[in-house]
């Protein structure tokens, strides 16, 4: 038998890892696959994009993010993902922040929200309820407006709006602070906050793996200890519709939350019965709340328009307003345009998170290979005013909305209304 020698052991072991990929070489080729997946997908599927080149911008991304596979995490990697859905620059094409076959994603458990005065803690897990009502200054030294001037740049988007109603959930997110030098897997995370009692803090922050992650969340009336009761717009916020009549007032007050029929009553049923309330109550004032409304079935609109409009051309007098917030988007911003469309309706509150005119539509899903990451592709165009160039429809009283006012569960588009039209 011939003598194994060392320089033939080394030889073989050589021959035997050229023949057995390593594992990193195997991460690298599944991430490969992944974005070439996620690109061919795009090229396939998108509205604009599956007729036209692609921005050369998302070329040149995409070809770095293939070369930093070995510098990324794999939780890095996906929010590099969403950073190419990006450059389709519609509200609706995007990859969520988790995936289905790699280890959980973490992030913080705790909300955020940005005010007109900056970004707030609005709710946590214990054992942070606590911190809820501070004010966040820095997150893992990062200062607040720099992150979300930042994810102006890779959050999936119509306009600013959408940014500013996408952003707060993103910021949870651990691997967004891989950008700003935290290292993957860290436990935890240092942020830096002024307490309610306006003195400056720091607070570490442990992540915990996200869950049922699918849709961005509404908001929430205020979770301050002692607040006072919510107002209107947030006491029914998992209510599709429901209107509340101010005899008093001579005013009508109609919130919709959802484009989809409630269980109890379909929309045109409700339509009905909406028609019969302002008939009866003869409102010199309509006020359509669509804050919560982030979308649903636009095909069911019909119905709620007809009785919009009837109530302008039989109330010669009458006015109707409508409330829009960061949060109207999707199937509401097709039934916001439509009323700016076929009506004298005033606007009101914040722009909403969409334009008049958009590219986008939920419901076309795919799962890539390898890590399994989710999102979806927009494959039609929605044109309810042709020719329409607005980013959004621009109020015509803007009221914004500070923390103190949030906190302590108050309504300051609704008060400005009551003295403009009182």
């Amino acid at each position: 038998m011939k003598k194994i020698t060392l320089t033939m052991l080394l030889a073989l072991t050589a021959v035997i890892a050229f023949c057995q990929p390593s594992s990193d070489a195997e991460r690298n080729k599944g991430w490969q696959t992944d974005i070439d997946t996620m690109l061919s997908l795009m090229k396939q599927q998108h509205y604009v994009y599956k007729t036209k080149p692609f921005p050369p911008e998302l070329l040149v991304k995409a070809k770095a993010l293939k070369e930093n596979i070995a510098n990324y995490g794999d939780e890095r990697m996906g929010l590099e993902l969403e950073k190419l859905m990006y450059y389709m620059h519609d509200g609706h094409s995007y990859v969520l922040p988790i995936f289905t076959k790699k280890p959980p994603v973490y992030y913080m458990p705790i909300q955020f929200y940005i005010f007109n005065d900056g970004v707030y803690i609005i709710d946590a897990d214990e054992p942070y309820k606590r911190l809820i009502g501070y004010k966040v200054l820095k997150l893992n030294g990062a200062p607040a407006e720099k992150v979300i001037d930042d994810m102006n740049g890779y959050v999936h988007q119509d306009n600013a709006y959408t940014v500013k109603w996408f952003a707060p959930t993103m910021m949870r997110f651990r691997a967004v602070y891989e950008t700003y030098g935290l290292a993957p897997l860290s436990k935890n995370i240092v942020l830096s906050v002024v307490d309610r009692n306006n003195k400056p803090a720091t607070e570490t922050i442990e992540f915990i793996p996200s869950t049922n992650f699918r849709s961005i969340p509404k908001l929430i009336p205020s979770q301050l200890p002692g607040a006072p009761p919510a107002p209107a717009w947030l006491s029914k916020v998992p209510v599709n519709y429901w209107i509340e009549k101010h005899p008093e007032k001579s005013m009508l007050y109609f919130q919709f939350n959802q484009v989809l029929d409630a269980q109890d009553e379909p929309m045109a049923a409700f339509s009905k019965r909406l028609d019969d309330s302002l008939t009866s109550l003869n409102p010199k004032l309509f006020i359509i709340d669509v804050r919560n409304n982030n979308g649903g079935n636009y095909t069911l609109l019909t119905p709620l328009m007809d009785v919009i409009k009837k109530y302008e051309t039989s109330h010669k007098d009458g006015k109707i307003v409508v409330i829009t917030g960061r949060n109207t988007f999707s199937a509401a911003q097709i039934f916001i345009t439509m009323v700016n469309r076929d009506t004298h309706a005033l606007f009101a509150g914040e722009p909403s998170g969409s334009s008049p005119n958009f590219v986008g539509e939920d419901g076309n899903i795919f799962t890539l290979p390898y890590s399994g990451a989710m999102g979806n592709i927009s494959y039609r165009y929605h044109e309810t005013i042709p020719g329409d160039s607005r980013k959004w429809i621009k109020p015509d009283y803007e009221v914004t909305l500070s923390s103190k006012q949030y906190f302590d569960n108050r309504d300051p588009v609704m008060e400005y209304l009551s003295k403009k039209f009182n």
